[in-house]
Parts: structure tokens; C-alpha cells; sequence
């Protein structure tokens, strides 16, 4: 046994665990730098007379050491798995995989959710891809409207008239329309009809801090006899105090939306400062939470429900930007990177 051989037998007798056994692998045996392609470039360099007698010595060497490895290791993977079996306490507790959860805009989502069903809410689900009717059309969005142009709507070019949803509001267009097509006799039977309709939607934001193009929003409707703003404005501040306490004080603001006459936003005392005036209320007290009013009798034709006989109001609200103000989170791309520290902080909003 010559000198190399001796260096690699103590070297590789000196390896007590895997992780040294592989770096002697790549010290003796890798590709580049290691004692075996060392002498394959001294053989290059040898004489033509020489190298088949050299290579033959250098394969020899490469593998003697091969052979010695891959010993070593069946050696240190038997005694690894003996120390792990002597070591094994059945007094212990099975190990427990990890458990998911929630997104917690779901959770938000279903909390809205929850605060609406002791009033008979329901919830209603409709398509991520919709039509121009069910998104514009059945919605009194007129077709010279801005948000209909290609530069705020993601139109599907395989797909003529077929867009993503700008708004959980198609929603509310097709579960009236189930309801009218036959002469409003399903109203007639329940005396009216009252839902949610939460879910993702997507428009041609940039992203930044508080814009994404795609987003998660929650509607609700509720279609009646002699329904009139008195009525919107009980239900939400119901709901509003369950979801930010029973001190919590709203107003509306008149404002316009195609689909409601009258329109309004409402906005919430700020729960985070008592409405003293704090960062996220820019010190007003006051914070801008969803925009609602009174079903827009074109809604209600188109959908063939007589608005001379049925009324009834509507709400939309952004589960991003409650989240947000609820969680005073800066970023609106946190709540999408999964980093599952922030996901985990944000138990709170249970």
C-alpha cells in the first residue's frame, strides 16, 4: 500500500459521521479538484509510452477508494439507524404533523359571515369569469362607463363578451334573476330574499402598499316590501357593532354608484382610537368602511322583479382594507406572500 492509499485509509477510519464521510468523497473521488482528477491531468502531461500503463494504475486508485466510501457508509448508516432504535422512548408522545389553517382573510370572511346569519342571511356564490350582462349590463353600468374599458377590466381575448368579475356584484344580478324569471313567485314565498356574496374579484391595479389586481370583497342584499334606507341603516349598524364593538357609531355619506338610488358611504368611528383621531383615521375619528343604498329599480327590471312592488338595498365592502385596519398592517402584499410568521400574527383578526 503506498503513500496514497495509507493517507486515504486514515482519513477515511477518521470519518465518524455522514456529513465528513461526503467531503472526503469530494476530496478524493469528486470531479474537480480531488486527488483522483489531479492525477488523471498528470496523465495527460505523461509520456504516450506511459499512459496505459499510468491509467491503469489511476483507476486502480480511484477504485480502492470507491469501494472504501461506499463501505464507510453502509458502515455509519447501519450505526446511525442502531443508536436510533436504542434510542427510541415508547413513553413519548407520537410526533404530531404540522396543522394548516385559515387564510385569515377566510376567517374574516367567514366572521362577516356569521354576524349576518342571525338576521337570515345566506350565503350566494357565483363564477370568477362572467359576462359583460351579468358584470355592466345588469347593473345599470352604462356602456360609456370608465370601468368598462379594457385599461380597468381583464376581458378574456379567447373569449369574446367573457371577463373576471370586477365585483362580487354579477352575484346579486343572477341569484334576482333566478328569483324573477318566475313572476317574483319564489319572493311571494319567502317574503323576500336576503344574502352574501363574498369572494375574490379582479381589476387592472398596480401593485403597491393598498392595490392589487386581485382582491376579496363581501356584498349583501336584501330585496323586500317598502324596504328604504331606514332599514340598510339598522342592518349595518347591527353589524357593524358586532364586528367592532357596541360603541361603534356610523354615518352615511351621500355618494353615487350605478347600481343604487340613492347611493352612500358609510364609515365606522374608528375602533383603534375611540374615534379620538389617530394614524388610520388621519386624525378625523372617522374611517371609510363600504359603499351601499337602495337597489336601482333598472337592477330590479332587468332581472324581472317589479320595483314598484319589491325595494330592498345593497352593501359591498373590501376584506383587504378591513383586514388592514383592523390589524394596522401597512402592507396590503403581506396578506398575499404567505410568510408564515405574519400569517400566524394575524390570529387575531378571528
Amino acid at each position: 500500500m503506498d503513500e496514497a492509499d495509507r493517507a486515504f485509509a486514515g482519513a477515511l477510519e477518521a470519518c465518524a459521521d455522514l456529513d465528513t464521510l461526503l467531503r472526503l468523497k469530494g476530496a478524493y473521488v469528486g470531479r474537480e479538484g480531488s486527488h483522483a482528477a489531479r492525477m488523471m491531468d498528470l496523465l495527460k502531461a505523461a509520456p504516450k509510452e506511459q499512459k496505459r500503463e499510468l491509467g491503469a494504475a489511476v483507476n486502480a486508485f480511484k477504485q480502492r477508494w470507491e469501494e472504501g466510501l461506499k463501505a464507510r457508509q453502509a458502515d455509519l448508516e447501519a450505526a446511525k439507524k442502531a443508536v436510533g432504535a436504542s434510542s427510541w422512548d415508547a413513553t413519548l408522545p407520537p410526533p404530531m404533523p404540522a396543522r394548516g389553517a385559515l387564510h385569515p382573510l377566510n376567517r374574516l370572511m367567514d366572521r362577516l359571515v356569521d354576524v349576518f346569519r342571525p338576521l337570515g342571511f345566506h350565503v350566494e356564490e357565483g363564477p370568477e369569469v362572467e359576462t359583460e350582462e351579468h358584470n355592466f349590463d345588469g347593473l345599470n353600468i352604462p356602456a360609456d362607463h370608465p370601468a368598462r374599458g379594457s385599461a380597468d377590466t381583464f376581458y378574456l381575448a379567447a373569449h369574446p363578451g367573457r371577463l373576471l368579475r370586477t365585483h362580487t356584484s354579477p352575484v346579486q344580478v343572477q341569484t334576482l334573476k333566478r328569483y324573477g324569471k318566475d313572476g317574483a313567485r319564489l319572493l311571494n314565498e319567502k317574503g323576500g330574499i336576503r344574502f352574501l356574496a363574498p369572494g375574490r374579484v379582479y381589476r387592472k391595479d398596480e401593485i403597491d402598499p393598498t392595490h392589487s389586481p386581485m382582491f376579496h370583497q363581501v356584498e349583501g342584499m336584501l330585496v323586500g316590501h317598502g324596504i328604504g334606507m331606514q332599514h340598510l341603516k339598522g342592518t349595518l349598524e347591527y353589524a357593524l357593532r358586532a364586528l367592532f364593538g357596541p360603541h361603534t357609531e356610523i354615518r352615511l355619506r351621500p355618494s353615487y354608484f350605478p347600481f343604487v338610488e340613492p347611493g352612500c358611504e358609510v364609515d365606522v368611528s374608528c375602533p383603534l382610537c375611540a374615534a379620538k383621531g389617530c394614524r388610520v383615521c388621519k386624525g378625523s375619528g372617522w374611517v371609510e368602511i363600504l359603499g351601499a343604498g337602495l337597489i336601482h329599480p333598472n337592477v330590479l327590471e332587468f332581472a324581472g322583479i317589479d320595483s314598484k312592488e319589491w325595494s330592498g338595498w345593497a352593501f359591498g365592502m373590501g376584506v383587504e382594507r378591513m383586514a388592514m385596519m383592523l390589524s394596522q398592517t401597512p402592507d396590503l402584499r403581506l396578506f398575499f406572500e404567505n410568510d408564515q410568521r405574519f400569517l400566524e400574527a394575524m390570529g387575531g383578526l378571528d
